[in-house]
């Protein structure tokens, strides 16, 4: 299975119960948030959690990795000596790691930027290894497509839990002081993952240090190991330092189910379709619209798509639309067998259409678009790179339909869901 989760989470010590006696309840937003990861990560039966800390010991060209056989650590310097933690380190990951350039092993206890997020894990009822990884400070990017490679190409069911707090200027009595640096990353830090994350880099390094954050660079990592739709749990900053709780990545059944549609298509000459009986999942039981995306090497390689629901179930629409999109996408010769090694498969479900007054009930990072005029119509999915405004969404859908630019036309939004493999 690889890489199912990548998340982001925060590491005050005072989140901890035993820790915070009382405080941490003025983070509640937060506790929330990594309660509700933290579940979700122990349902997804993750047998092994890379955690990316900015506390372990730190090199300037490359990142530290524990090697000790068990990662164990406590509180006792919090105040909380009865609070500890124990883990098997997963050797075999871990081997792996060793042979990226840059890598420099080390031994030693564990550090709260790690500690605190395994306590959560921990108490959702968590129980697998861990491999523990020095933030880089250099070259996030590149750590996490390496890290995200060598996952993909082991068995197993694996997480990369990325911790680090945001800025910590955000008040005069915070711990820091105070600097409009702080506010401004922040809110471009959350933004930006809510609207197009492969933008989080366009931030310039002066804003960054004069930011005082921690987690940057460990979230940089994260995102890049394997596209996702982050969703953004929590933030807050109630003791002037960011908290940011986000899911950036999971595994989903659907884009699974849409390859296995696909490939049994091809491999089997178009003479027979997956039996239905093992999608259990409740959400393919129900009527959606969906479109099926291919991609190779980045580049679209076929997307076919329902506005509204035409099969008697999800599963079904999937099953239609993916084989579709390798087959009948006019735009693109059709997909062959050998060919599905190398393309990666979303499915984007639609939510009811909603009919609006005008381009201002539009927000393309949020919503589709539908134009309608005499007959005809033109639908742009939302969230799409290069579509940064509604008035380019809304010109690109009358393209699409055959409307002139300047024509009025109905307007109709709907909210997607993005799944990934």
């Amino acid at each position: 299975m690889s890489l199912i989760y990548t998340i982001f989470v925060p590491h005050p010590p005072l989140l901890i119960p035993e820790v915070g006696r009382g405080e941490e309840r003025k983070c509640q937003a937060s506790l929330d948030a990594y309660q509700e990861v933290a579940r979700r990560i122990a349902q997804a039966e993750v047998e092994t959690v890379i955690l990316v800390s900015p506390h372990a010991p730190l090199i300037k060209d490359g990142m530290t990795l524990a090697v000790d056989n068990i990662i164990q650590g406590s509180f006792a310097q919090f105040g909380a000596a009865q609070v500890s933690l124990s883990f098997e380190n997963d050797l075999v990951v871990m081997a792996q790691f060793q042979n990226l350039s840059g890598v420099v092993s080390i031994q030693g206890s564990i550090d709260h930027g790690a500690f605190v997020p395994l306590y959560f894990l921990q108490k959702a009822g968590w129980k697998g290894k861990v491999v523990l990884l020095g933030m880089p400070l250099e070259q996030s990017e590149e750590y996490g497509e390496r890290i995200g490679q060598i996952l993909e190409d082991l068995p197993g069911r694996y997480a990369i839990v990325a911790s680090g707090d945001l800025s910590h200027r955000l008040k005069k009595d915070g711990p820091y002081g105070f600097d409009s640096a702080g506010p401004e990353f922040d809110q471009f830090v959350v933004n930006t993952l809510q609207r197009d994350s492969k933008k989080i880099d366009n931030l310039s390094d002066d804003l960054i240090d004069k930011a005082g954050e921690c987690g940057y660079r460990s979230l940089r990592l994260a995102l890049a190991a394997k596209e996702g739709a982050p969703e953004v749990l929590s933030y807050e900053g109630p003791f002037g330092v960011g908290y940011l709780v986000a899911d950036l990545y999971h595994s989903s059944p659907l884009p699974r189910w849409a390859r296995r549609c696909l490939t049994s298509f091809l491999k089997k000459g178009g003479s027979e379709l997956l039996d239905l009986a093992d999608m259990s999942t409740p959400e393919l039981t129900g009527r959606r619209g969906c479109f099926v995306t291919l991609k190779q090497g980045g580049n679209l390689r076929g997307c076919i798509g329902t506005t509204e629901p035409w099969q008697e179930n999800l599963a079904l629409e999937i099953q239609h639309n993916a084989i579709a999109a390798g087959t009948q996408d006019p735009r693109f010769r059709p997909v062959r067998s050998e060919e599905l090694d190398t393309i990666s498969f979303t499915v984007d479900v639609l939510g009811e259409l909603e009919k609006i007054a005008g381009p201002e009930g539009l927000d393309p990072w949020k919503y589709g678009v539908v134009v309608r005029q005499r007959g005809r119509s033109g639908l742009l999915l939302p969230h799409l790179e290069g579509v940064d405004t509604v008035s380019d969404q809304i010109n690109i859908a009358k393209q699409k339909a055959g409307i002139p630019a300047g024509d009025s036309v109905e307007l109709w939004r709907f909210e997607v869901k993005r799944h990934y493999e």
